[in-house]
């Protein structure tokens, strides 16, 4: 909080504090997210699994954790939360594969973006989840269309992901329902980050 006290100008750090709909993240709920959100795809890449691709790539297991921060707690947490988990089971498991972290990188963050925007106007949506993952994998198509120009990339990936996105509707629907936000939410674009 600022030292100095000016009528009608906020601080960052005001509007973070009294977001509503958000809940301002503890040192625990935080280390317990960044754990999750490093757990659940390492233990995803534990099962036992033959397809073609890694079963991370049909569950998007790294977006989970991610929406369940954004939808608790905001855009700053929901990134930190998305941006973690990659970088972590690269290290730890070599998932997903170096050349592709950026990319992952960039569908966490388009995703967050979305989702705390919808759920700031929309927190009775229950598709913010598939919807947002929808929104980040057509982002990092285009950045894929314009380094190197391939078809069907979009396509598969979201045939691929029909699985995870049935996961990630089911916990928009719990979280949505579980946990409700209240309606007539402060619409000022900084509040919650």
């Amino acid at each position: 909080m600022s030292r100095y006290n000016f009528p009608g100008v906020s601080t960052s750090a005001q509007l973070v504090s009294t977001a509503p709909g958000f809940k301002r993240a503890t040192l625990k709920d935080t280390t317990v997210l960044l754990v999750a959100a490093w757990l659940i795809p390492f233990l995803v890449h534990l099962v036992p699994w033959g397809g073609e691709r890694p079963l991370g790539a049909h569950l998007l297991p790294m977006f989970w954790a991610a929406f369940v921060a954004v939808y608790f707690f905001g855009l700053r947490i929901g990134l930190l939360v998305g941006l973690f988990a990659p970088a972590l089971n690269l290290l730890l498991t070599g998932l997903p594969a170096l050349h592709g972290l950026s990319l992952m990188s960039l569908e966490l963050v388009v995703f967050s973006l979305f989702a705390w925007w919808a759920v700031r106007r929309a927190p009775w949506l229950w598709v913010v989840a598939p919807v947002g993952y929808v929104i980040a994998k057509i982002a990092s198509t285009l950045v894929q269309q314009t380094a190197a120009p391939a078809s069907g990339i979009f396509i598969e990936s979201l045939r691929a992901g029909i699985p995870g996105l049935l996961v990630l509707l089911t916990i928009n629907l719990v979280l949505v329902f579980a946990y409700p936000k209240s309606t007539g939410q402060n619409s000022h674009d900084a509040t919650g980050v």
